[in-house]
């Protein structure tokens, strides 16, 4: 991309100095009413255009390439957190059914957070920066769904009947009852909200 990007800024520079070019000779040698050609070149001012120019092509291709490494940075870091968001997505459909494995819930809580952070740390060494109020709130947010889905209430001395339990673990299966699915559904999304709003800040940098 960079080496394209020089190939066409030099084409642009080689044009315009033909065109600079051939409209000196045309003037020159054509003599057109009211429009004078001086007959002397002044090397100093041409030379100095020469360098000029190629002054302007060597900061334009840089910026250009700063530009480029920085939007694929950027992408790759979104890239990640669309990887967490899909993880998310389908952890909260397997929560829709009413059961999940334990150890499934685990392991996909465990997923999000090491990829959440293994971001977070990514953009830390990247060339801009996030708000700390963001990564607070997927952090929060994240806790509070892996204690909807997978922590169960303690056992009181006048236990409620099964169907009023919010959530059970019975042989490694996890259920839960209509209040607790549609609690989590509204964590969840708000979860993903939040990092949908994080790869809009990123792209905004």
């Amino acid at each position: 991309m960079p080496m394209k990007s020089l190939k066409d800024n030099l084409i642009k520079v080689v044009s315009w100095a033909f065109l600079l070019a051939v409209g000196y000779l045309l003037a020159r040698y054509i003599q057109i009413p009211h429009f004078e050609v001086s007959k002397t070149i002044d090397i100093s001012n041409v030379l100095s255009l020469i360098i000029t120019g190629w002054i302007a092509l060597a900061i334009t291709t840089v910026f250009e390439k700063q530009n480029s490494d920085r939007r694929v940075e950027k992408d790759l870091i979104i890239s990640r957190v669309g990887a967490i968001h899909s993880i998310a997505d389908s952890l909260q459909i397997g929560s829709q059914s009413g059961s999940i494995h334990l150890a499934e819930a685990n392991s996909s809580l465990k997923r999000i957070t090491t990829a959440l952070q293994a971001a977070f740390k990514i953009i830390d060494k990247s060339h801009f920066t996030i708000s700390e109020d963001i990564k607070s709130r997927l952090n929060n947010s994240l806790a509070d769904i892996r204690t909807s889905l997978t922590n169960t209430p303690g056992v009181t001395q006048d236990p409620t009947s099964l169907q009023d339990i919010p959530i059970a673990i019975r042989d490694g299966i996890v259920t839960y009852n209509k209040d607790r699915i549609s609690q989590l559904e509204v964590k969840f999304e708000a979860l993903k909200d939040l990092l949908l709003e994080l790869q809009i800040e990123i792209n905004s940098k």
